[in-house]
């Protein structure tokens, strides 16, 4: 069974944003990542229909490194989202999109963007 995590997730604007998850039980292999595609969306609030900024497999900020074991990345430059998404909290959910259509929302929760120290 998949449900819904709550994750709250802290980036700063001067780094890569590439945190890893592995979804479900490790050594359960009755479902898995293949013929799957996922959307993220971060807004400034739940009741806001447009994004400030998005990760999909389709621009590559979401990279899916093992189908089978179900483990993903994000890979989002500073300097893709940093003159967008500027220090503060916002929400976000990750959404995966079977062969079929089906959309299972896996995690959802706040993203908090912090000040980077180091410019260098």
């Amino acid at each position: 069974m998949i449900t819904r995590a709550v994750v709250n997730i802290a980036i700063d604007n001067n780094d890569t944003w590439a945190d890893a998850f592995q979804f479900g039980e490790t050594g359960d292999t009755s479902w898995s990542f293949a013929g799957c595609t996922f959307h993220m969306d971060v807004k400034a609030s739940a009741d806001d229909t447009a994004a400030l900024f998005s990760l999909t497999t389709a621009n590559s900020r979401i990279v899916v490194d093992d189908a089978v074991t179900r483990i993903l990345h994000f890979n989002a430059a500073n300097s893709d989202f940093n003159t967008i998404l500027l220090p503060g909290e916002y929400v976000y959910d990750l959404v995966m999109i079977d062969g079929s259509s089906i959309r299972t929302t896996l995690m959802g929760g706040r993203l908090c963007v912090y000040q980077g120290v180091t410019r260098s």
